[in-house]
């Protein structure tokens, strides 16, 4: 047996049972080139074949302690030639499926007319204020006016909402309304100051 088919499978064994620096660091500076080279003739680009190198090792660092070295049956470049086509294919899938979603927005974009975009604008718009005043105002308040508030714009009935809380209705709708003049008033400084 020559020192360099020794000093291989001396490797690979000790990759399998011990996982040691030492022994990673002797496996990426013998294959982490040669697995780059064999990426790149898969007609990947340079920064593409420098990331799948990196998977390429992760992969066989996750896999290696199940690699059952035989050379009689297989080449361990066979088992790591297989790992770099796999990962070549998965990244290539994933690029296909994105480039697929990205034209799917794309086109959606472009079917939306100025019209429509200005509509949506104006009610993003509308919702982004009124929650920012809410941020703003819902920690001012103590007791039950906020659960009043939330409780009568979620639907409930101010009745429901007075038994549900130990409450009068007058109380209810007094404080709904405590609430709502303040988010009004917020929502107005805040058109004012951001326009």
């Amino acid at each position: 047996m020559s020192d360099i088919q020794h000093t291989r499978e001396s490797l690979l064994l000790r990759l399998q049972n011990k996982r040691d620096q030492f022994s990673w660091k002797e496996f990426c500076e013998a294959y982490e080139r040669y697995i780059y080279l064999v990426i790149r003739g898969m007609k990947m680009d340079h920064h593409d074949a420098e990331d799948l190198t990196q998977n390429v090792l992760i992969k066989v660092y996750e896999n290696i302690a199940a690699y059952d070295y035989s050379p009689e049956h297989s080449r361990f470049r066979t088992w790591l030639s297989k790992i770099c086509r796999n990962q070549v294919i998965d990244y290539v899938r994933k690029m296909n499926a994105e480039s697929k979603r990205v034209e799917n927005y794309y086109q959606k974009a472009a079917q939306m007319t100025q019209p429509q975009v200005d509509a949506l604008a104006e009610s993003e718009w509308k919702a982004h204020v009124t929650t920012s005043a809410w941020d703003n105002i819902q920690n001012k308040f103590r007791g039950n006016a906020t659960s009043c508030f939330e409780k009568i714009n979620g639907g409930q009935k101010v009745a429901e909402v007075a038994q549900e809380l130990g409450l009068s209705e007058s109380s209810v709708y007094v404080y709904f309304k405590r609430v709502k003049d303040h988010l009004i008033a917020e929502v107005r400084r805040l058109e004012n100051a951001w326009g």
